[in-house]
């Protein structure tokens, strides 16, 4: 009998295969809502909020407001939850144009907000993280 021999393209093809896409089922999760407030008012529907893991190369959560500033984090589209252990939690960029050329464009909240509004540790089973921002900088 002779032995298989492997091209890299198969090896290649193997290796992706057994990776897989990572669809949240293999990773610890707790579940996330809250509320996000707005100068102590419910946020608008659709603020997005991102759930960054303090461990680099690991994938974060998002979660985008109703219209009661309610939300409920999402891995991906079949897994709702947050990673366990420690998040910087902090807005999504809105796509929004420059108002001139070669100027930045103008955001709804300070940057302070879209680089992190604070930390939270995320355990297992349900979590609640209401979060407090501002249209002023703090």
């Amino acid at each position: 009998m002779s032995a298989a021999r492997w091209t890299p393209t198969a090896l290649l093809l193997v290796l992706l295969l057994t990776a897989g896409c990572g669809s949240g089922s293999d990773v610890s999760m707790g579940t996330v809502t809250g509320t996000v407030f707005v100068d102590g008012q419910p946020a608008p529907a659709g603020l997005q909020i991102e759930f960054d893991p303090t461990t680099k190369g690991v994938r974060g959560s998002t979660a985008v407001t109703n219209d009661s500033g309610q939300y409920e984090a999402e891995y991906s589209l079949s897994t709702k939850g947050v990673r366990l252990g420690t998040c910087v939690v902090k807005l999504v960029q809105p796509n929004v144009a420059p108002s001139a050329p070669g100027q930045k464009p103008k955001l709804p909240f300070p940057n302070e907000y879209y680089e992190e509004i604070r930390q939270v540790d995320i355990s297992a089973g349900h979590n609640t993280v209401d979060l407090e921002i501002s249209k002023k900088n703090r």
